[in-house]
Protein backbone atom coordinates (compact mmCIF):
# COMPACT_ATOMS: atom_id res chain seq x y z
CA UNK A 1 0.00 0.00 0.00
CA UNK A 2 1.48 3.13 -1.56
CA UNK A 3 2.18 5.85 1.39
CA UNK A 4 3.68 9.10 0.96
CA UNK A 5 4.66 12.79 2.71
CA UNK A 6 4.99 15.78 0.75
CA UNK A 7 8.99 14.81 -0.26
CA UNK A 8 9.13 10.60 -0.14
CA UNK A 9 6.88 7.94 -1.08
CA UNK A 10 6.74 4.50 0.51
CA UNK A 11 5.61 1.41 -1.22
CA UNK A 12 4.91 -1.66 1.00
CA UNK A 13 5.07 -4.70 -1.34
CA UNK A 14 4.77 -8.54 -0.14
CA UNK A 15 7.49 -9.97 1.39
CA UNK A 16 8.53 -7.33 3.38
CA UNK A 17 10.13 -5.16 1.21
CA UNK A 18 9.27 -1.72 0.49
CA UNK A 19 10.25 0.96 -1.72
CA UNK A 20 11.87 4.65 -0.69
CA UNK A 21 11.61 7.29 -3.24
CA UNK A 22 12.51 10.35 -2.88
CA UNK A 23 9.96 12.30 -4.56
CA UNK A 24 10.80 15.94 -5.81
CA UNK A 25 12.03 15.11 -9.55
CA UNK A 26 11.64 18.62 -10.84
CA UNK A 27 14.12 19.75 -8.44
CA UNK A 28 16.09 16.67 -9.09
CA UNK A 29 15.75 15.45 -5.81
CA UNK A 30 17.50 17.36 -4.05
CA UNK A 31 17.97 17.69 -0.15
CA UNK A 32 15.87 19.89 1.95
CA UNK A 33 15.63 19.86 5.82
CA UNK A 34 11.94 18.41 5.38
CA UNK A 35 13.11 15.44 3.15
CA UNK A 36 15.53 14.48 4.90
CA UNK A 37 13.60 14.57 8.21
CA UNK A 38 10.48 12.65 6.31
CA UNK A 39 13.15 10.49 4.80
CA UNK A 40 14.07 9.09 8.61
CA UNK A 41 11.06 9.40 9.47
CA UNK A 42 9.83 6.63 6.89
CA UNK A 43 12.48 4.06 7.44
CA UNK A 44 11.63 4.44 11.33
CA UNK A 45 8.02 3.83 10.40
CA UNK A 46 9.47 0.91 8.23
CA UNK A 47 11.00 -0.43 11.32
CA UNK A 48 8.24 -0.58 13.66
CA UNK A 49 5.95 -2.23 10.69
CA UNK A 50 8.69 -4.82 10.75
CA UNK A 51 9.77 -4.22 7.17
CA UNK A 52 12.61 -6.93 5.77
CA UNK A 53 14.00 -5.06 3.46
CA UNK A 54 13.86 -1.93 1.64
CA UNK A 55 15.24 -0.11 -1.77
CA UNK A 56 15.72 3.50 -1.84
CA UNK A 57 15.66 5.55 -5.02
CA UNK A 58 14.54 8.40 -6.07
CA UNK A 59 11.73 9.87 -8.78
CA UNK A 60 12.32 10.58 -12.22
CA UNK A 61 16.26 11.31 -14.23
CA UNK A 62 18.29 11.75 -11.21
CA UNK A 63 18.66 9.65 -8.10
CA UNK A 64 20.16 13.10 -5.76
CA UNK A 65 21.54 15.92 -6.74
CA UNK A 66 23.16 16.60 -3.21
CA UNK A 67 21.88 19.65 -1.30
CA UNK A 68 18.74 21.99 -2.55
CA UNK A 69 20.73 24.92 -4.35
CA UNK A 70 17.70 27.12 -3.76
CA UNK A 71 18.74 26.55 0.48
CA UNK A 72 22.37 26.91 -0.44
CA UNK A 73 21.81 30.60 -2.46
CA UNK A 74 19.54 32.00 0.46
CA UNK A 75 22.37 30.80 3.06
CA UNK A 76 24.61 33.47 1.47
CA UNK A 77 22.08 36.17 1.84
CA UNK A 78 22.40 36.05 5.45
CA UNK A 79 23.83 33.38 7.74
CA UNK A 80 25.13 30.45 6.62
CA UNK A 81 25.39 27.98 9.58
CA UNK A 82 21.47 29.20 10.51
CA UNK A 83 20.61 28.14 7.17
CA UNK A 84 22.71 25.54 6.23
CA UNK A 85 23.29 23.06 9.33
CA UNK A 86 19.81 22.01 10.33
CA UNK A 87 20.03 20.12 6.81
CA UNK A 88 23.38 18.61 7.79
CA UNK A 89 22.14 17.90 11.24
CA UNK A 90 18.91 16.61 9.97
CA UNK A 91 20.71 14.35 7.08
CA UNK A 92 23.08 13.02 9.79
CA UNK A 93 20.47 11.61 11.61
CA UNK A 94 19.14 10.34 8.66
CA UNK A 95 22.16 8.51 7.83
CA UNK A 96 22.24 6.99 11.39
CA UNK A 97 18.46 5.64 11.29
CA UNK A 98 19.36 4.34 7.78
CA UNK A 99 22.79 2.75 9.31
CA UNK A 100 20.85 1.18 12.82
CA UNK A 101 17.76 -0.10 10.45
CA UNK A 102 17.94 -4.06 11.25
CA UNK A 103 17.01 -5.16 7.31
CA UNK A 104 18.85 -4.50 4.40
CA UNK A 105 18.70 -1.42 1.97
CA UNK A 106 19.35 -1.65 -0.99
CA UNK A 107 19.64 2.00 -3.36
CA UNK A 108 19.26 1.63 -7.17
CA UNK A 109 20.60 4.69 -8.66
CA UNK A 110 19.36 6.03 -12.09
CA UNK A 111 21.22 8.72 -13.19
CA UNK A 112 23.51 11.37 -10.81
CA UNK A 113 23.92 10.75 -7.37
CA UNK A 114 25.68 14.02 -6.36
CA UNK A 115 27.27 15.33 -3.03
CA UNK A 116 25.28 14.33 0.49
CA UNK A 117 22.95 12.31 -2.55
CA UNK A 118 26.03 10.18 -2.73
CA UNK A 119 26.68 9.87 0.71
CA UNK A 120 22.78 8.28 0.60
CA UNK A 121 23.58 6.08 -2.04
CA UNK A 122 26.69 4.79 -0.26
CA UNK A 123 24.99 4.54 3.36
CA UNK A 124 22.56 1.51 1.46
CA UNK A 125 23.83 -2.09 2.09
CA UNK A 126 23.98 -2.84 -1.48
CA UNK A 127 23.68 -0.55 -4.70
CA UNK A 128 22.20 -1.39 -8.50
CA UNK A 129 23.39 1.01 -11.04
CA UNK A 130 21.81 1.89 -14.51
CA UNK A 131 23.83 2.30 -17.31
CA UNK A 132 22.94 6.25 -16.60
CA UNK A 133 24.23 6.34 -12.82
CA UNK A 134 27.29 8.30 -11.88
CA UNK A 135 28.83 8.82 -8.35
CA UNK A 136 29.96 12.34 -8.43
CA UNK A 137 31.63 14.48 -5.28
CA UNK A 138 30.57 17.66 -6.25
CA UNK A 139 32.26 18.95 -3.09
CA UNK A 140 35.21 21.04 -3.25
CA UNK A 141 34.22 23.12 -6.65
CA UNK A 142 31.78 25.02 -4.47
CA UNK A 143 34.57 25.46 -1.35
CA UNK A 144 33.09 22.59 0.56
CA UNK A 145 34.67 19.53 2.62
CA UNK A 146 32.31 16.20 2.26
CA UNK A 147 29.23 15.53 4.17
CA UNK A 148 26.78 13.03 4.68
CA UNK A 149 28.80 10.39 5.09
CA UNK A 150 31.26 10.27 1.77
CA UNK A 151 34.17 10.99 3.40
CA UNK A 152 33.77 7.69 5.92
CA UNK A 153 32.54 5.77 2.96
CA UNK A 154 35.00 6.08 -0.02
CA UNK A 155 37.60 5.66 2.33
CA UNK A 156 36.34 2.19 3.86
CA UNK A 157 35.47 1.35 -0.01
CA UNK A 158 38.40 2.24 -1.62
CA UNK A 159 41.60 3.74 1.17
CA UNK A 160 42.62 7.12 1.80
CA UNK A 161 44.95 7.91 -1.52
CA UNK A 162 41.81 7.12 -3.89
CA UNK A 163 39.09 8.53 -1.72
CA UNK A 164 41.00 11.65 -1.59
CA UNK A 165 41.61 11.73 -5.21
CA UNK A 166 38.03 11.43 -6.09
CA UNK A 167 36.84 13.90 -3.69
CA UNK A 168 40.05 16.12 -4.77
CA UNK A 169 39.31 16.12 -8.99
CA UNK A 170 35.60 15.89 -8.11
CA UNK A 171 35.67 13.22 -10.26
CA UNK A 172 32.49 11.00 -11.46
CA UNK A 173 32.26 7.80 -11.23
CA UNK A 174 30.23 5.90 -13.90
CA UNK A 175 28.08 2.89 -14.18
CA UNK A 176 30.75 -0.05 -14.77
CA UNK A 177 33.62 1.52 -12.66
CA UNK A 178 30.85 1.43 -10.09
CA UNK A 179 31.18 -2.61 -10.20
CA UNK A 180 34.69 -2.92 -11.00
CA UNK A 181 35.50 -1.06 -7.39
CA UNK A 182 32.90 -2.97 -5.29
CA UNK A 183 30.51 0.05 -4.76
CA UNK A 184 27.63 -1.30 -6.97
CA UNK A 185 26.66 -5.22 -7.46
CA UNK A 186 25.59 -4.60 -11.16
CA UNK A 187 24.91 -2.58 -13.88
CA UNK A 188 21.47 -2.75 -15.45
CA UNK A 189 20.15 -0.90 -18.94
CA UNK A 190 18.60 2.45 -18.12
CA UNK A 191 15.44 2.42 -16.26
CA UNK A 192 15.68 -0.97 -14.72
CA UNK A 193 17.48 -0.11 -11.84
CA UNK A 194 14.40 -0.14 -9.43
CA UNK A 195 13.45 -3.20 -10.62
CA UNK A 196 16.15 -5.11 -10.24
CA UNK A 197 16.50 -3.71 -6.65
CA UNK A 198 13.52 -5.06 -5.94
CA UNK A 199 14.60 -8.27 -6.90
CA UNK A 200 17.75 -8.42 -4.52
CA UNK A 201 15.92 -6.65 -2.00
CA UNK A 202 13.67 -9.78 -1.72
CA UNK A 203 16.69 -12.35 -2.16
CA UNK A 204 18.55 -10.60 1.00
CA UNK A 205 14.50 -9.94 3.04
CA UNK A 206 15.41 -13.12 5.18
CA UNK A 207 18.83 -11.82 6.43
CA UNK A 208 18.74 -12.21 10.32
CA UNK A 209 18.35 -8.84 11.98
CA UNK A 210 20.72 -9.27 14.67
CA UNK A 211 23.57 -10.61 12.70
CA UNK A 212 23.13 -8.06 10.69
CA UNK A 213 23.53 -4.74 13.05
CA UNK A 214 26.74 -6.97 14.11
CA UNK A 215 28.15 -7.44 11.08
CA UNK A 216 27.90 -4.02 9.47
CA UNK A 217 29.36 -2.89 13.20
CA UNK A 218 32.39 -5.39 12.30
CA UNK A 219 33.19 -3.67 8.92
CA UNK A 220 32.96 -0.69 9.93
CA UNK A 221 35.36 -0.99 12.61
CA UNK A 222 37.04 -3.16 10.49
CA UNK A 223 39.66 -0.43 8.92
CA UNK A 224 40.66 1.11 12.50
CA UNK A 225 41.33 -2.07 14.81
CA UNK A 226 44.23 -4.13 14.95
CA UNK A 227 44.11 -7.78 14.62
CA UNK A 228 43.85 -8.45 18.19
CA UNK A 229 41.10 -5.90 18.88
CA UNK A 230 39.03 -7.30 15.52
CA UNK A 231 39.08 -10.89 16.74
CA UNK A 232 38.00 -9.70 20.64
CA UNK A 233 35.04 -7.84 18.72
CA UNK A 234 33.89 -10.60 16.72
CA UNK A 235 33.84 -12.70 19.85
CA UNK A 236 32.18 -10.10 21.79
CA UNK A 237 29.29 -9.87 19.08
CA UNK A 238 28.88 -13.33 17.82
CA UNK A 239 28.60 -14.40 21.78
CA UNK A 240 25.96 -12.56 22.21
CA UNK A 241 24.18 -14.11 19.20
CA UNK A 242 24.35 -17.31 21.18
CA UNK A 243 21.50 -16.82 23.74
CA UNK A 244 18.73 -15.28 20.90
CA UNK A 245 16.33 -17.48 18.81
CA UNK A 246 17.82 -16.82 15.96
CA UNK A 247 21.38 -18.46 16.33
CA UNK A 248 19.52 -21.94 17.09
CA UNK A 249 16.72 -21.69 14.54
CA UNK A 250 19.28 -20.52 11.35
CA UNK A 251 21.30 -23.76 12.69
CA UNK A 252 18.26 -26.12 12.87
CA UNK A 253 16.77 -24.76 9.90
CA UNK A 254 20.37 -25.42 8.08
CA UNK A 255 20.43 -29.13 9.23
CA UNK A 256 16.73 -29.80 8.70
CA UNK A 257 17.39 -28.43 5.05
CA UNK A 258 14.34 -25.85 5.32
CA UNK A 259 14.44 -21.64 5.27
CA UNK A 260 14.84 -20.51 9.08
CA UNK A 261 12.14 -18.24 10.29
CA UNK A 262 14.46 -15.20 12.26
CA UNK A 263 12.57 -13.44 14.71
CA UNK A 264 15.13 -10.44 15.73
CA UNK A 265 15.19 -11.83 19.21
Amino acid sequence: MPTSTTNVNVERLDGGVAVVTLNRPDAMNALSVDLVRELGTAFGDLEQAGAHAAVLTGEGRCFCAGADLALVRSALEGDPAAVLAPLVDNLHQTLRVVRRLPFPIVAAVEGPAVGAGMGLALAADLRVASESAQLVPGYLAIGASPDGGVSYALTRALGGARALSLILRNRALFADELVALGLAEEVVPKGQATERAIELAHSVAGTPPMALLRTRALVDRATVNDLDQQLDLERELVSQLWETHDFPEGVRAFLEKRTPTFEGK
